[in-house]
């Protein structure tokens, strides 16, 4: 349950030698480089790289290269084969590239798979341009006028357009009122509209517009492309559009070999560019000096051996390493390592915060306690197994975390469903424990599961105490040894009073247990001085720390209360499951006396059930996690380990 525990590697050397280290650096995903000018200050021929970084133009031009080329960069990154490569006196033949000349080939090569897709969209265009002018056309209908002699009218204007069919069936009945200079021909009348020409003179053109608009005529205008008649404009427009398709499939071809040779142009060229420039980004956080170099790595215990190996043909290269302790000016990084049935949930933790290396990981007590606690208050076998199948698929086809979270909590639901007897709310399949028929049993277990998950919260403090040899957090915190024996003096006395737990102790023996730890949990901070010798013993206003004290010691006895209850809702939820799967099954009829259940209402019932229940669940979890867990145990102050980002594709 503990984080990796890391060693802080110091290495330095010849310059000659530093192009060598960071390359293997950069290969290494456990190796976290630290800003080596944090640590090593004072030294007046030692320099930190601040200089702009020579590859970071090239980076985002083979990126936009990529992104043009519609070829994932980052994918092509995790295929690629990694290679170790040898390393000989004292030289590592690290890829070198040409900045400007590989700039430019890059740029040609964008340019030139931008200009062909240009030239497609131009061409698919010219195609959509002709099919919307055919589509006009056929709206023409038989009208054999000439279309250039329509545009070139010298005394008259002609609209081309559609009105709704009831505007024109009124004006067909009663004709155009008060006007005889304007002359309506239909191309082409359909249920809902009517297409057609209308022709007035130019000195009229205003008014007759304005009363066609009345009518709610919307005009189309006709493309001067079309020339002839109607007939000879679609001839015309057909043979462009079957021109341009040819025309298209030679550039598609053309295209396609340009990406081939794109795909091919990457493969060569981004590993060495994406290599270079996170090699120069490391250079940033080392020292340097005109003859020397040095750089500090954080790195597992168990790397440091295969690491050393890889530097030993490194002549002018020396090592040494330290541990957090030796260093406390620097806060090391956290790198968890979990089991991969618990590796999915550190998410949830990296959500609130992460552990500092001498603090516990949180991860296994948060994925047994999460489990546990969703199987019990959603402990259905049938709707489990819709959850982990369809957890795992999106996991397997979309990789997001949360599917594997689903599965793995999917089979929880499928045992406690067996245990209580449920599948997909029908009861009668198998013989369970059903929760509606003991209430004050699941809800007294729920009360008791929380006491254990307080009190293992508790204890895992205190285990964080001794590792940050920490008095007070150990022995005098609410959440330390004192609050440890508080919390269950006051739980055996009620035991004891109500007579549920047969002990010959007095319940006075626990009385006093209880108020001796109040007592130490609200001197914690002076008992913690007096132990440590330090030379104040209570702060400077003893009066203002004695009242707040008072206050925070109120809070801290509520809390333990509040906490034990809330445990309460794991017990209520496995009830509310079966409370509204038997409202599931009566809509469905399934207790009727014909026996005739109603297959629709059990699919929906279940889905909805399946998607409300199961979402609320999952956050009660989570909240119980955060609010009533970790706030004992878990402070989340860690800083992420983070190798470079090469190795990490």
């Amino acid at each position: 349950m503990a984080v990796t525990k890391l060693k802080l590697m110091s290495v330095s050397g010849d310059m000659k030698d530093f192009d060598a280290v960071l390359y293997l650096c950069v290969n290494d995903p456990y190796l976290h480089v630290e800003d080596a000018s944090s640590v090593i200050r004072g030294l007046k021929e030692l320099t930190k790289s601040n200089e702009n970084n020579p590859y970071k133009e090239l980076s985002s031009a083979i990126e936009n290269l990529a992104d043009v080329a519609d070829i994932s960069l980052t994918d092509k990154l995790k295929t690629m084969r990694k290679s170790d490569k040898s390393v000989g006196d004292g030289v590592l033949d690290v890829p070198m590239l040409n900045v400007d000349e590989t700039l430019n080939l890059i740029k040609s090569r964008t340019e030139k798979l931008k200009s062909k897709t240009e030239e497609i969209n131009n061409a698919n265009n010219l195609i959509n341009e002709n099919q919307r002018i055919l589509a006009q056309l056929d709206h023409i209908g038989n009208i054999s006028a000439n279309l250039d002699a329509l545009f070139s009218f010298e005394f008259f204007k002609f609209r081309f357009g559609y009105m709704p069919r009831e505007a024109y069936d009124s004006i067909t009945m009663y004709g155009m009122a008060d006007t005889d200079d304007v002359f309506f021909i239909p191309s082409s009348v359909e249920r809902n509209e009517v297409w057609g020409i209308y022709f007035t003179p130019r000195t009229h053109s205003v008014k007759i517009d304005s009363m066609f608009s009345v009518l709610h005529f919307e005009r189309v205008r006709i493309s001067e492309k079309a020339h002839g008649t109607p007939e000879n404009a679609r001839i015309e427009l057909n043979k462009e559009i079957e021109s341009v398709k040819n025309k298209i499939n030679e550039l598609n071809k053309e295209l396609e070999d340009i990406i081939a040779e794109t795909n091919e142009f990457i493969d060569k060229y981004s590993e060495r560019i994406y290599l270079l420039y996170n090699i120069y980004e490391l250079r940033k956080k080392t020292v340097q000096s005109v003859s020397g170099f040095q750089l500090l790595a954080w790195l597992p215990e168990n790397r440091v051996k295969k690491f050393t190996k890889k530097l030993e043909n490194l002549s002018t290269v020396e090592t040494s390493l330290n541990s957090p302790s030796d260093i406390p000016s620097i806060k090391p990084p956290t790198l968890l390592k979990n089991f991969i049935l618990f590796k999915p949930f550190e998410q949830f933790v990296k959500m609130y915060g992460l552990p500092s290396h001498n603090e516990i990981d949180p991860t296994p007590f948060l994925a047994l306690t999460y489990i546990l606690f969703f199987g019990i208050m959603f402990g259905d076998a049938g709707q489990g197994f819709v959850i982990s199948v369809a957890g795992f698929l999106v996991w397997r086809f979309k990789k997001i975390n949360l599917g594997r979270i689903a599965g793995i909590l999917g089979l929880s639901s499928i045992v406690f469903g067996i245990i209580f007897g449920s599948v997909f709310g029908m009861e009668n399949i198998i013989e369970g424990y059903n929760p509606l028929k003991h209430i004050n049993t699941v809800l007294l277990a729920a009360v008791g599961l929380g006491m254990a998950t307080v009190s293992c919260a508790i204890i895992i403090n205190i285990i964080n105490g001794v590792k940050q040899k920490n008095i007070e957090k150990v022995f005098f915190s609410q959440n330390g040894l004192a609050g440890l024996i508080f919390y269950w003096s006051v739980i055996t006395a009620g035991l004891i009073m109500l007579k549920f737990l047969p002990l010959n102790i007095s319940v006075a023996v626990f009385i006093g247990l209880v108020i001796l730890c109040v007592i130490i949990i609200y001197l914690r901070e002076p008992l913690a001085n007096i132990i440590e010798r330090k030379s104040k013993i209570i702060p400077k206003n003893a009066g203002e720390f004695f009242v707040v004290n008072l206050f925070e010691l109120f809070e801290i006895i509520l809390s333990f209360l509040t906490n034990t209850i809330s445990f309460i809702r794991v017990g209520a939820f496995a009830l509310n499951h079966v409370g509204m799967m038997s409202v599931v099954m009566l809509l469905a009829g399934a207790n009727n006396s014909n026996g005739n259940t109603n297959p629709v209402i059990m699919i929906v019932g279940n889905i909805i059930v399946i998607a409300l229940e199961g979402l609320i669940v999952g956050i009660q979890c989570l909240r119980l996690q955060y609010y009533e867990i970790f706030g004992r145990f878990f402070e989340g102050n860690g800083r992420n380990f983070e190798p470079s980002e090469f190795s990490r594709k």
